[in-house]
């Protein structure tokens, strides 16, 4: 039996910062979502135009949460 993953792990591309921990970012496919640095996340700096990691739940790609540079 295939066992199909809770969480998957993309680049996206930050398209606008809107705090220190928060921004809105494009998948590689043109999808917007909300990226967010976790509680258990050191900050990083957050650039418009920087590729960064994120990880999505499949049952939701609305959202990610950055995992860094």
């Amino acid at each position: 039996m295939i066992e199909i993953p809770d969480q998957v792990e993309t680049v996206a591309t930050i398209r606008q910062v809107i705090d220190a921990r928060n921004c809105h970012a494009l998948l590689p496919n043109g999808k917007e979502i909300w990226g967010f640095i976790g509680k258990g996340i050191p900050d990083f700096p957050l650039h418009e135009g920087a590729k960064v990691r994120v990880r999505m739940r499949v049952s939701d790609f609305s959202y990610g949460e950055l995992l860094g540079t």
